[in-house]
């Protein structure tokens, strides 16, 4: 197998294959979508997950980029076989064992984004890189009143030693790594600084260096440990058994071993294994830990369940319609883990700078310290001086300024339930001019309600939904539950109703007390033969209920969401452009825009109306923000600067697209996600500000001779902390 384009410096698909073989014996199996960009990979057994998260982190290395894959009979490996399973799909496989095991498949999507996700971080504990930059801090201290009460030789450089092994430990693994790779950061810097200065005895100077820079990338740490709180929490929601019907058993299985299709029993108090639909009896679900909704939801057959809701009071059978990494739980710590993964535009600006900066701060210190040798100063004091100058102009603190603040505000937003997928769509929607809403789903709740009842001659309202819930409760249909559910609310006592038809497009029929009634549309009254009066529902769905008569009609509609309201002028109130943008009918489209306070309303809109609609927006300078959850919405959303998906009940179209998640279903947080990016952006630019600031002044003052390597590693290092400190301020944010 050879990947295409390899004349562009890809290389050859295989290659990075037996890499990842040869790293990873445990990797059986191994499946490349070249459409999909994921990746699937068997094991015999259920990988731990800190060996899943190695092999994720492997699979990102080799297979992330531009290639295209093709087989050629005449490639041989010794340590795979190879062949296509269709067009798109590519298998690798070792040698088949003489009775193989059945596999546990694993799937790694690769991001196809705009921006290239970032190599990711080396996960360290926080806690040990705090403990040993306290060591070196109390090195280094130690140390200095061991030379200010003249104690010197062994005893006074022993707390010196300590703190330049502690203080350099993690920095120097980060620089040799640095330099495998062929290139030279801000680890190489402070490196060469510290080793700098121990030739010219300036023990206390480096030491302090090492203390501060290695204090700085313990707080980074911490910031990354915070946001991976997010994701572990959500973890330990997943079960890790489920109940399997085979044959007229059910079977405890690994729930890495459930397949599409499979039948699970889940029991009252049990967490649903995997997202699937209720096929047999009935359950409440809380989806508190998935989408924030406190009430519990009910779940009857034919209902959709999510992997990690927990079953209240009833037992059901679903059948499997996800496997374990697409279910929505799966999804979504997918999308915070890659989200950490992107870079930001002021990020990618750091980044290049620094890069170029490095060599700039290195040829500065080199012209000081020949220039001050051409003066006649002595080499000790030229070096001395040039060490100064290269500390004080390292960008340690702009590198950090930026991905600091992004990784805790990722983490900060994932708390409340918005999920961005990286630093892009956080400074994007902090500059948004124009916001565009889909009215169903998002505006509404996407979830129909009573809105009147109108019951003739002697029937009164509840008497007539009684009926009408009567005959209801055998439908699915969400017109028919919504009746049974204000019955319910009503505590109305059902009916008795026997020999119930379904009408397919029209409505439903049963007897009810030896009277057959009929529920449905007009359509389904005039062809039963019973004339209904002239009614005017406005806006809203109706439900015509008869006998030998006509006996009263419900009206339904869809609820618009309380907070909606609030969003909307919350928008309005900060000078952005607000617009409704619906493929429904004028009417209900205008009920729902004047209620929320929106006056540009675009109704009866097909997905390619809605497209054009961004691209016009786009194409007149306007920053277009979309907040959508159908797969009708999915065009808009990609097109759209910022995309916003309503993540609970949302399509997967929707969420493919969406740059930010409102996990828990709610529109206000499109205000606290506004709120958070905005703050986001002036902690950015503070961290960008105080840093340049920072190292024009030192740099000032270095090459005037007016600060000394000790003053110039507290203002530089300083300046790092600050920076670090001042972006874990995000992790106050609470939606205000």
């Amino acid at each position: 197998m050879k990947a295409e384009r390899e004349s562009q410096g890809v290389s050859s698909i295989d290659s990075r294959v037996a890499r990842l073989l040869e790293r990873q014996p445990e990797i059986k199996q191994l499946r490349v979508d070249e459409r999909e960009r994921r990746i699937s990979i068997g094991f015999y057994r259920s990988p731990p997950n800190d060996l899943l998260d190695r092999i994720q982190t492997e699979v990102h290395r080799e297979l992330d980029g531009h290639w295209r894959i093709s087989v050629h009979s005449g490639n041989h490996s010794p340590l795979f076989h190879q062949h296509r399973i269709n067009e798109n799909i590519v298998e690798f496989h070792r040698a088949h064992p003489a009775h193989e095991p059945r596999l546990i498949w694993k799937r790694i999507l690769l991001p196809r984004w705009r921006n290239r996700p970032a190599r990711p971080a080396t996960i360290r504990d926080y806690r040990v890189m705090l403990l040993l930059a306290g060591i070196c801090g109390i090195s280094t201290l130690s140390g200095f009143l061991l030379q200010r009460a003249g104690f010197s030789g062994p005893l006074g450089a022993l707390p010196f030693v300590i703190a330049y092994l502690t203080g350099g430990w993690f920095a120097t693994q980060d620089f040799w790594h640095a330099l495998k790779r062929g290139t030279i950061d801000i680890q190489f810097l402070m490196i060469a600084v510290a080793l700098g200065a121990l030739f010219v005895n300036a023990w206390t100077e480096g030491a302090t260096l090492l203390f501060l820079f290695s204090l700085s990338n313990a707080l980074e740490q911490f910031a990354n440990y915070r946001t991976r709180k997010t994701i572990d929490s959500l973890l330990k929601t997943a079960p890790k058994q489920a109940l399997r019907r085979e044959g007229h058993a059910w079977t405890e299985v690994p729930v890495e071993q459930v397949e599409r299709g499979d039948e699970l029993l889940v029991k009252a108090g049990e967490l649903f294994p995997v997202d699937g639909i209720v096929i047999e009896g009935a359950t409440s679900a809380d989806e508190s830990a998935l989408t924030g909704e406190a009430i519990p939801m009910a779940k009857r057959i034919g209902d959709s369940v999510s992997g990690g809701t927990l079953s209240i009071d009833g037992q059901s059978v679903i059948r499997v319609s996800r496997e374990l990494e697409e279910s929505a739980l799966s999804r979504i710590l997918s999308l915070i883990q890659i989200a950490q993964q992107q870079k930001a535009p002021a990020q990618r600006f750091t980044d290049s700078f620094s890069r170029y900066y490095t060599w700039v701060a290195l040829s500065l210190s080199a012209v000081v310290f020949v220039v001050l040798l051409l003066q006649q100063r002595s080499a000790a004091d030229a070096f001395y001086r040039a060490m100064t100058v290269l500390v004080v102009a390292s960008p340690c603190a702009l590198v950090l300024s930026v991905p600091s603040a992004i990784l805790v505000a990722i983490a900060a937003g994932a708390r409340q339930g918005i999920l961005f997928r990286g630093g892009i769509a956080l400074e994007n929607l902090a500059s948004v001019t124009q916001f565009a809403f889909d009215k169903t789903g998002t505006l509404t709740k996407g979830t129909l309600i009573v809105a009147r009842i109108n019951a003739f001659e002697s029937q009164s309202e509840n008497s007539l939904l009684e009926i009408g819930a009567s005959v209801a409760r055998f439908s699915t249909h969400p017109l028919a539950r919504a009746i049974v559910r204000e019955a319910e609310q009503r505590a109305l006592s059902p009916i008795e109703a026997i020999d119930f038809l379904n009408v397919p497009g029209l409505g439903m029929e049963a007897s009810v007390n030896g009277t057959r009634i009929f529920m449905g549309s007009r359509r389904l009254m005039r062809d039963r033969g019973i004339t209904v009066p002239a009614f005017a529902s406005g806006s809203d769905a109706e439900v015509w209920i008869a006998g030998a008569q006509a006996l009263g009609v419900i009206c339904l509609r869809d609820e618009i969401r309380p907070a909606a309201k609030g969003v909307v002028d919350f928008l309005k109130d900060r000078g952005l452009s607000v617009a409704l943008l619906t493929g429904d009918r004028p009417a209900p489209a205008q009920v729902v825009a004047r209620r929320v306070g929106i006056e540009d309303v675009r109704a009866d809109f097909s997905p390619e109306a809605k497209l054009q609609c961004i691209h016009d927006w786009r194409a007149a300078g306007k920053k277009v923000a979309m907040v959508g959850d159908g797969i009708n919405d999915a065009p808009s959303l990609t097109a759209a600067d910022v995309s916003i998906g309503m993540g609970a009940r949302g399509s997967d179209a929707a969420l493919e697209q969406a740059d930010v998640i409102l996990m828990h279903d709610k529109i206000e947080n499109v205000e606290h996600a506004v709120r958070l990016s905005r703050r986001a952006r002036s902690i950015i630019r503070q961290n960008i500000a105080i840093s340049l600031g920072v190292i024009f002044f030192l740099i000032v003052s270095a090459l005037a001779e007016r600060i000394n390597l000790t003053t110039g590693v507290i203002g530089h290092e300083g300046s790092t902390v600050i920076v670090i400190l001042n972006g874990l301020r995000l992790l106050l944010f609470y939606g205000k």
